[in-house]
């Protein structure tokens, strides 16, 4: 395992996974809902507000340099557009990287394909893997024009990168994938956006498009990964955005990765 104030690389098998933190923001506290009368406590909020890292993930092996998500660039949140110095950090670099996949469109994700400029800021990626589900949405973006020649459907059990499986994983948004390294580490994009989450996964997001079908995605996804003993990654997972899951009670709890 390698570390930087914002990388960190895990090595599994023929493959090593890279995340790479965009930046951090805040967001109001009643983006987590509950059941009637549920609030955040004090301990879930940094000065009144929810905290949300943004993370990508690079995966690197023998076949190719492939990106999961690309940030925020500048289209969202003052902090976001970190991306590039994170490649950096990590001995990576824009040119390196050969295929893009992304977990789906909301633009905290899909926003740093596209530079400051209006240019491609992966230039030799010559694929764009987005769920079917999502392709109108992606099109409908007019920053993502220069993108529309590498665009490529992207369907449950398709492997973008020898080693990377698609796992559907719906609510968040219709075509919401995860992807699953070497069989061992799942990086499941906005399965969580808070840690709350884990003791409490009933607990939805403002921005899940079916949040009965989030709440059930990520029960499922949860348990699927208890048994199969996977490593767990997220866009918005607390430091350093790669971990493990253990039951805890009625509910779950996240253990980063350490040395």
């Amino acid at each position: 395992m390698r570390q930087t104030e914002h990388s960190l690389t895990v090595e599994l098998g023929d493959l090593t996974v890279t995340m790479l933190l965009d930046g951090d923001t805040v967001m109001v506290p009643d983006c987590l809902r509950g059941p009637e009368g549920f609030a955040p406590g004090p301990g879930d909020l940094v000065d009144g507000r929810l905290p949300l890292p943004v993370r990508a993930f690079l995966v690197q092996g023998r076949e190719g340099c492939m990106l999961i998500d690309t940030g925020a660039g500048r289209a969202w949140h003052k902090g976001l557009g970190q991306l590039g110095a994170a490649l950096a950090e990590a001995g990576s670099g824009p040119q390196e990287v050969d295929v893009v996949a992304l977990t789906h469109t909301h633009i905290d994700h899909l926003s740093g394909l596209v530079d400051e400029d209006g240019g491609l800021a992966f230039p030799n990626a010559d694929r764009i893997y987005v769920a079917t589900e999502e392709l109108m949405a992606f099109r409908a973006e007019p920053r993502m024009i220069p993108v529309l020649p590498r665009l490529v459907p992207l369907e449950q059990g398709d492997g973008p990168l020898p080693g990377v499986v698609a796992v559907n994983a719906p609510g968040h948004s219709p075509g919401h994938m995860a992807f699953l390294v070497e069989g061992r580490l799942l990086v499941w994009g906005d399965l969580v956006h808070h840690p709350l989450q884990f003791a409490r996964p009933e607990v939805t997001w403002k921005f899940d498009e079916d949040p009965d079908m989030a709440r059930s995605t990520r029960a499922a996804l949860f348990d699927r990964a208890l048994a199969a003993g996977w490593l767990v990654a997220g866009a918005h997972l607390p430091h350093p955005g790669i971990g493990r899951l253990e039951r805890d009670g009625a509910g779950y709890s996240f253990h980063p990765v350490t040395r």
